[in-house]
């Protein structure tokens, strides 16, 4: 069944770039290819990393999307929530490109998973998005999707921690003051990813030209334990 979903996946976003690329002048062909992922990323044996070269010269968008593809053939587990994220995304930025009209330079974007982890009947995979209007800086940002597969259900900040206004102090003391949070309810809205060992917070900073980057701020599941809602959460076999 993900099998079919992740050929769904390529083919939309290849009808889409295809598309999106038409000129009533002049008609590219456009194939898919294999991309090689430089970066180092963490997934499971049972998973790899499948992706497609960008080329859009009408717009001037370039780069690459990559989605998890399971090994095994018949593989019960929804990724679905992860491979839907990543169009989503895609399709926000081709919209915002054209949205700003021609400009000179590239556009440049590439999305994939960069940490894909089950714990139990949880997996948490953390994206990975770097982007580049034209001549403007490079922005990279983190979303998550944590996924309960028994359950069938997303998870959320109030499915994993049990934190509000009396322990909130103690629970940001555990981090580095570079977080800069002051309220449970922004705390609740910063995207964070399940590790190995570790729970990063991915929050937003202004840089000085006002644009926004996000610093990984991680603890380790163990010193984090008391503060999450059930205890069983995240314990090796």
């Amino acid at each position: 069944m993900n099998n079919k979903l992740t050929i769904s996946l390529f083919l939309i976003l290849f009808l889409s770039f295809t598309f999106i690329a038409c000129d009533k002048k002049k008609e590219e062909k456009k194939k898919t290819v294999k991309y090689d992922v430089k970066e180092k990323y963490v997934i499971p044996k049972s998973y790899t990393i499948s992706g497609l070269h960008l080329k859009d010269t009408v717009n001037n968008i370039f780069g690459a999307v990559l989605i998890p593809v399971s090994r095994v053939k018949e593989n019960p587990v929804n990724i679905k929530p992860i491979n839907k994220s990543i169009g989503t995304q895609m399709q926000e930025f081709v919209d915002q490109v054209k949205s700003k009209g021609k400009t000179q330079g590239n556009n440049y974007i590439e999305i994939r998973p960069s940490y894909f982890i089950f714990h139990g009947d949880i997996y948490s995979c953390l994206i990975k998005k770097t982007i580049c209007f034209a001549n403007a800086d490079t922005i990279k940002s983190y979303n998550t999707i944590i996924y309960n597969d028994n359950k069938k259900k997303q998870l959320g900040f109030e499915d994993i921690f049990s934190v509000d206004k009396s322990n909130l102090s103690d629970f940001l003391a555990l981090f580095n003051k570079g977080m800069a949070i002051t309220t449970i309810e922004e705390l609740k809205k910063i995207d964070f990813n399940i590790e190995i060992d570790s729970i990063s917070f991915n929050a937003k900073q202004t840089k000085p030209t006002n644009c926004f980057i996000q610093k990984q701020f991680k603890q380790s599941i163990a010193t984090l334990r008391p503060y999450l809602k059930g205890k069983e959460l995240f314990i090796k076999d």
